[in-house]
C-alpha cells in the first residue's frame, strides 16, 4: 500500500479508469460467449473461440510493435504528434490488409489447418476482425501516448465493447457477425486516430525527449520486443488452437477457450500494474531513490508478486466453486462438459499473476530482453508438454495441463529475476 500511495493521484485515477474500461470490455466478451452459444450452437461457439484465438495470437505480429513504440515515443514529440500517430495508423492498415489478402488467397488451406468448415469465408471473417482489432489497438496506444487517457478509454470501450454488441443484431451466422464487428472497429479506430492531439505532460520534459522521434525510430523500438509480445498471448490461445486441431469441429475447443478467458479476466487486474507502476519505478531507480540497504519500496516490490498470487488464488477458487453456474448460465445446460475444464483451467491464473506483478520491476531495472526470452522458452515448453500429454490424456486436459506447467515456470522465473534484480 505504501508503494501505491506513492503513485501520483492522476496516475491512480488513470489506472482506475483504464481498469474499469478493460473490465467492461472483458464483461462484454463474456456476454458474447452467451450470445454466440445461443445463436451459433456448439459448432458456431467453437468457431468463434478459434477466431478469437487466431486474432489474439497473430495480433502482436500484425502490429509489428507499433503499440509499444507509440507508448514510448509519442510523448517525446513536440510538433509531430498527430503526424506520427497517423503514420503509424497507415502502416498498421497496410500490414493488416496485406495479411488479410494473403489469408484469403490461402483460405482453403488455412481453413483445413484450423479445422474450420466454412472455407474461405470463415478465414476472411477472422482476418477482417484482425484488422479491426489491430487498428483499434493502434488508436488507443496513440491516444495514451499523447496523454489523452480519457479518450483512449472511450475508444477502447466503444471499439472492443460496444461495437460487437451493436454488430449482433445486424448479423446472422457467426462469420457475418465477425465481419460486421471488424468493419465497425475499423471506423472507431479511424475516429480515434484522427482525434489525437499533442498534450504536454505536467512536468517539464527532459532534454533527451525534445528530439522528434520518427516512424523508423518507433518501429525499431517495437520490433526488438516483438518476440515476447507474440509469445505472451500465444500462451493463452495455443490451448484452444491445439484442441481445435486435435478435435476438428468439436465443442471442446470452446471449453478450453472459455477457461482461458476466465484466466485472462483474473489477470486483468495485475496486467494493468505495468502501465501504472513502470513510469514511477523507472524514475525511482534512475535517480537512485531506492536505497541499497533496507528500503520500504524494495521490500514492497519483493512482496508484490506474492500478494498477487494470493489474490489470484482466491479468485481462482471462487471461479472453480461456481463453475457449474458459470457454464450453464453463460453457455447453457448442453455445455456441462466445460465445467471440469474450467475448474482445472483457471488454476494457471495464480502463476500468471506472479509474472504480471513482477513485470513492472523487471521492465524498469533490466535493459536486456530477459522477459522476451523467458516468454519464448515457456511457450516452447507449453507446446512440447501439450503434444506429450495428448498421448495419454484427452486433448482438453492435456492443453490445460501444458498451460499450467508453462505458467508455473513463467511465474517462478519472473519472481526469481525480481529477487536477483532487487538484491542490494
Amino acid at each position: 500500500m505504501r508503494l501505491l500511495r506513492a503513485v501520483p493521484r492522476a496516475v491512480r485515477r488513470d489506472y482506475a479508469a483504464s481498469l474499469l474500461s478493460q473490465w467492461f470490455v472483458l464483461g462484454i466478451g463474456l456476454f458474447l460467449f452467451y450470445v454466440v452459444a445461443r445463436r451459433g450452437g456448439a459448432a458456431g461457439f467453437a468457431y468463434y473461440q478459434i477466431a478469437r484465438g487466431v486474432v489474439s495470437s497473430f495480433q502482436p505480429l500484425a502490429m509489428i510493435g507499433l503499440g509499444q513504440g507509440l507508448h514510448r515515443y509519442l510523448p517525446r514529440t513536440s510538433t509531430g504528434t498527430e503526424r506520427l500517430a497517423r503514420q503509424a495508423f497507415g502502416i498498421q492498415a497496410v500490414v493488416t490488409v496485406g495479411l488479410t489478402l494473403l489469408g484469403i488467397a490461402l483460405g482453403p488451406q488455412v481453413s483445413r489447418l484450423l479445422g474450420l468448415h466454412g472455407g474461405t469465408l470463415a478465414v476472411a471473417a477472422i482476418m477482417v476482425m484482425l484488422i479491426g482489432n489491430c487498428l483499434c489497438s493502434t488508436a488507443v496506444a496513440a491516444l495514451r501516448g499523447s496523454h489523452q487517457v480519457a479518450r483512449a478509454n472511450t475508444i477502447s470501450a466503444v471499439g472492443f465493447g460496444l461495437t460487437p454488441i451493436l454488430a449482433v443484431p445486424a448479423a446472422g451466422p457467426v462469420e457475418h457477425f465477425l465481419l460486421a464487428q471488424g468493419a465497425g472497429m475499423i471506423l472507431v479506430a479511424a475516429w480515434g486516430t484522427f482525434t489525437v492531439r499533442h498534450r504536454s505532460p505536467a512536468p517539464p520534459a527532459p532534454a533527451w525527449s525534445r528530439s522528434e522521434p520518427t516512424l523508423r525510430t518507433l518501429m525499431g523500438y517495437g520490433l526488438r520486443r516483438l518476440p515476447g509480445d507474440m509469445a505472451l498471448p500465444a500462451l493463452f490461445t495455443y490451448p484452444t488452437v491445439a484442441v481445435a486441431v486435435a478435435l476438428p469441429g468439436g465443442p471442446e475447443a470452446g471449453f478450453v477457450g472459455f477457461a482461458s478467458s476466465a484466466v485472462t479476466l483474473i489477470c486483468s487486474l495485475f496486467g494493468t500494474l505495468t502501465p501504472v507502476l513502470l513510469p514511477r519505478l523507472s524514475r525511482l531507480f534512475q535517480h537512485g531513490a531506492v536505497a541499497d540497504g533496507p528500503d520500504p519500496t524494495r521490500s514492497m516490490l519483493l512482496r508484490l508478486p506474492l500478494y498477487a498470487a494470493l489474490l489470484a488464488a482466491v479468485a481462482a477458487a471462487f471461479v472453480a466453486s461456481v463453475a457449474p453456474t458459470l457454464v450453464t448460465g453463460f453457455l447453457g445446460p448442453e455445455f456441462t462438459g466445460a465445467i471440469g475444464v474450467l475448474r482445472l483451467g483457471v488454476l494457471p491464473a495464480i502463476p500468471f499473476a506472479v509474472f504480471y506483478a513482477a513485470r513492472p520491476t523487471l521492465d524498469a531495472l533490466l535493459d536486456r530482453p530477459v522477459i522476451s526470452r523467458l516468454l519464448l522458452a515457456c511457450l516452447a515448453l507449453q507446446v512440447a508438454v501439450t503434444h506429450v500429454a495428448q498421448l495419454t490424456l484427452p486433448a482438453p486436459h492435456a492443453a490445460v495441463l501444458a498451460l499450467g506447467v508453462a505458467a508455473t515456470v513463467l511465474g517462478a522465473g519472473a519472481h526469481h529475476l525480481v529477487v536477483r534484480a532487487l538484491r542490494p
